[in-house]
């Protein structure tokens, strides 16, 4: 009867052990969400404030580094250029959502653009180039480098959208519910109390056995 009763524990701390490690098991990790990267500080907004009755650039001034591109898009909704006064780039006509990117800048100083449509409404702006000459325009006068006539592309480059472009900090990645969190540990709970009650039985039993024996 002391085997017997010696096996019922054994079997029974198996079956305890064997269903959390399964539980565990089965609880999926919750990856980390990866956050949204935030607004380059080199792009420029063309759009329209106060219900389409100012045209402006947003911001107006930017300072960058040598080499350093300028990007320009039209976030608002009306068509907008974005046109160096040196006539080094030119955007051409920017359409509601279409994006220009500059030549990189090797020379510094401060370099004046403007909006063509609207340059006598106020649209205008100056990118402001800070560092050391690059590049094989460095002997030359402080001209931004490349094409002076470089246009938009047909298919405009990848830029931000949403919260991200005006430079709002994303919130944290969820973190898992508290019912997936602890599960595992209730559950494994429930079994445990499930089988003491199997085995006090078990013992009871075989007390009875035992005495009618």
């Amino acid at each position: 009867m002391f085997r017997k009763l010696m096996l019922g524990m054994y079997l029974a701390s198996m079956v305890l052990l064997f269903p959390s490690t399964a539980l565990a098991k089965a609880t999926p990790a919750q990856s980390p969400r990866r956050a949204p990267s935030q607004a380059s500080a080199n792009t420029v907004q063309a759009t329209e404030t106060g219900g389409g009755a100012n045209f402006v650039f947003d911001p107006d001034t930017v300072t960058i580094k040598t080499g350093d591109k300028v990007t320009f898009k039209n976030t608002g909704k009306v068509p907008h250029t974005a046109t160096a006064d040196d006539g080094s780039w030119d955007s051409k006509n920017l359409n509601a959502g279409d994006s220009f990117s500059t030549p990189p800048f090797t020379q510094p100083g401060t370099f004046t653009y403007k909006c063509t449509y609207h340059a006598s409404l106020g649209m205008t702006g100056k990118i402001v180039v800070t560092g050391a000459a690059t590049g094989p325009a460095a002997a030359g006068s402080p001209s931004a480098a490349g094409s002076p006539s470089a246009s938009a592309s047909g298919s405009p480059s990848p830029t931000l959208t949403g919260a991200a472009q005006f430079g709002i900090s994303p919130s944290p990645a969820p973190t898992a519910p508290p019912s997936q969190k602890y599960f595992p540990k209730i559950a494994g709970a429930i079994v445990v109390l499930a089988l003491l009650g199997i085995v006090l039985g078990y013992v009871k039993t075989a007390r009875k056995l035992a005495d009618k024996s």
